[in-house]
């Protein structure tokens, strides 16, 4: 061991962990899959999952690299890496979870009113175009949402900065039974903790980047107009 303090990347046990987090954040999502489908289907899923762990690794990098900035800045106020990194993962999926929400519904409302003809395309959920996928659908809407996530940060860490005496005194109230051992501590920090809190964000997050509506697309054939222009759905009956 490095010292009596834990630190987030410290040797095998620290690269390891971030494995193993990683593991666990997508059985965390594939739970959710199967105890409802929502109206996707697996391909849909796949899209929508992606942008969560794609964005989730992006910030997993960013509290990494908060966690020692934190630390070093506020060394006078005590507290080591794996305090910092618990605080920002229980800001992140919390506090966090609810600016995300706020923040994607912002982007929606800006990108109708600067590229009203382009707004389907940043439809959060929906991929598809005349039941086909689109490419170009999936990575305008994977950078908008990083763009998201990416500002949740800078606003979490601002909300630390202002209010970290009081967050390590959470945190290390929180890690005290483990600071004996900084691998434990470790472990508590960098997989106990985000696996419990990471589910918890992952199945919050996925009801509101998925499609609206949900149901599968519908098809264009199935579909008449009545006398009046409305939709009706046609029955093929049993064939």
């Amino acid at each position: 061991e490095i010292s009596g303090e834990c630190y987030i990347l410290a040797g095998v046990t620290g690269k390891v962990t971030q494995l193993v987090l990683f593991l666990c954040c997508c059985a965390a999502l594939l739970l959710k899959w199967s105890q409802s489908h929502d109206g996707r289907d697996f391909a849909e899923f796949l899209m929508d999952s992606s942008k969560q762990l794609i964005g989730s690794g992006w910030i997993h990098m960013l509290n990494l690299l908060f966690a020692k900035k934190l630390e070093e800045q506020f060394q006078s106020a005590g507290g080591d890496e794996c305090d910092w990194y618990w605080i920002n993962i229980v800001v992140d999926c919390t506090l966090g979870v609810a600016v995300t929400f706020v923040l994607l519904q912002l982007s929606a409302r800006l990108i109708q009113m600067m590229i009203p003809d382009q707004a389907d395309d940043f439809r959060s959920g929906e991929y598809r175009i005349d039941g086909r996928t689109d490419a170009g659908k999936y990575a305008k809407q994977l950078a908008v949402w990083l763009v998201i996530v990416s500002s949740m940060k800078v606003i979490m860490v601002a909300f630390m900065a202002v209010g970290h005496s009081t967050l390590l005194v959470l945190a290390k109230m929180a890690l005290a039974p483990f600071s004996a051992s900084p691998n434990l501590k470790l472990l508590v920090a960098m997989i106990a903790t985000p696996f419990c809190m990471n589910a918890m964000q992952f199945w919050i997050t996925d009801s509101f980047i998925k499609k609206k509506g949900g149901g599968a697309e519908e098809d264009e054939d199935d579909i008449e107009l009545d006398d009046r222009g409305g939709r009706t759905k046609i029955d093929h009956g049993d064939l």
